[in-house]
């Protein structure tokens, strides 16, 4: 018996891609698995995806359900899928929302994690702002719900399979517009299509849908697209495909997949995965008309001594500064008089530049603002 159980979970284990490094990090739980790409370049940035298991599975299993592994080497990303904390039955969960699934009532900070885990791999890879994404299955597609109503600024994309929003969409507040794909099959016997109830009630596949219309702005009538093969036992195209994308403000858009007699964990087409990732490579997003150069307060492509001058003027002086993200010399996050002496102490006494982006032109990242960019 232990013997048929290591090989089980030996046939589980995500197989290697050639060229694929695996490395691992701790985000204070223990080992989580990074993959990157063979084409990783830490002077170039590199597309993030975070995959989420559901209830009782666990972060191998789900790589081996979907396979990213070589779509995220083919594609240029690295992949990282991490454990969620172990319950009173012995089963892996995500604390995402009131209805999944803290079935103890732990109250465990899995938002605080995940967040977590991301700003590690943020310090020690090069990764693109603007492709972060997530894809969860069931309690992970609530969890991925969940992260993009606490860090919208931080994610590109969601993409839920049978999973479901929050059930309050007051619950939900976005400070930015967010591309959401929702997969659900419509016979799910454990997240109804329709909404219901696990701990607490939770919205349907079409309410998801129109909470995250909503908050992108867009007009709430959808279009209707192509069908597509997503489940490989079912006949046919059998997944209809609705898109809300008229009106949407830059940077949001909603997809429902509906699975025709679909289930809980459909038994994907040989497409399905790769279906899912271009819709990640799809929709990252929006860079920012123009940019910046950190450090550059006047905006006239070099830092001298005039953008202390203009800085001090700002802070104390009530001097305008269209770009304030162009002042913020030591990427604290805010405007002060320490980003005067960082400026100062670069150009007189041998410090350390400024972060990007410097000494080139950028959109990225910001904190504050630049209403005005000030270079191409």
């Amino acid at each position: 018996m232990r013997l048929t159980l290591k090989l089980l979970l030996l046939a589980l284990a995500p197989a290697a891609v050639f060229g694929q490094t695996t490395v691992t990090v701790d985000a204070g739980r223990g080992p989580v698995v990074v993959q990157i790409p063979s084409n990783y370049d830490p002077s170039s940035p590199a597309p993030l995806l975070l995959l989420l298991h559901g209830y009782s599975f666990t972060a191998n299993y789900m790589e081996s359900y979907f396979n990213f592994s070589p779509l995220a080497e083919q594609n240029g990303f690295i992949l990282t899928y991490p454990d969620g904390n172990t319950d009173s039955l012995g089963f892996q969960f995500w604390n995402a929302t009131s209805a999944c699934c803290d079935n103890d009532n732990s109250g465990v900070d899995d938002v605080g994690y995940l967040t977590t885990l991301l700003d590690l791999l943020e310090s020690q890879y090069n990764i693109d702002p603007q492709r972060i994404h997530i894809v969860g299955h069931s309690n992970g597609g609530f969890m991925a719900h969940r992260m993009a109503c606490e860090d919208s600024n931080r994610f590109a994309s969601i993409v839920s399979l049978s999973g479901a929003a929050l059930n309050d969409p007051a619950q939900c507040a976005p400070l930015s517009p967010m591309h959401v794909l929702h997969i659900h099959g419509t016979l799910d016997p454990i997240v109804f299509y329709g909404g219901g109830f696990i701990n607490d009630t939770y919205p349907s596949a079409m309410e998801t849908c129109f909470q995250w219309a909503a908050h992108n702005g867009c007009n709430p009538t959808p279009v209707s697209g192509s069908n597509i093969n997503f489940d490989g036992l079912i006949f046919g195209n059998e997944t209809s495909v609705l898109r809300w994308q008229e009106g949407c403000a830059t940077g949001g858009s909603v997809e429902l997949w509906s699975i025709f007699l679909g289930g809980h964990l459909p038994a994907l087409s040989s497409q399905a995965s790769s279906l899912i990732f271009q819709h990640l490579i799809d929709h990252p997003k929006p860079t920012a008309p123009g940019g910046f150069i950190r450090g550059d307060v006047g905006g006239d492509g070099t830092l001298d001594i005039s953008d202390a001058v203009e800085l001090l003027l700002h802070l104390f002086g009530n001097g305008n500064l269209d770009c304030r993200e162009a002042g913020n010399s030591n990427a604290d996050g805010s405007l002060d008089i320490a980003d005067v002496i960082y400026l100062l102490a670069y150009l007189f006494s041998s410090a350390p530049p400024p972060s990007a982006p410097f000494p080139g032109c950028g959109s990225q990242p910001i904190s504050l603002d630049c209403l005005e960019p000030w270079c191409p």
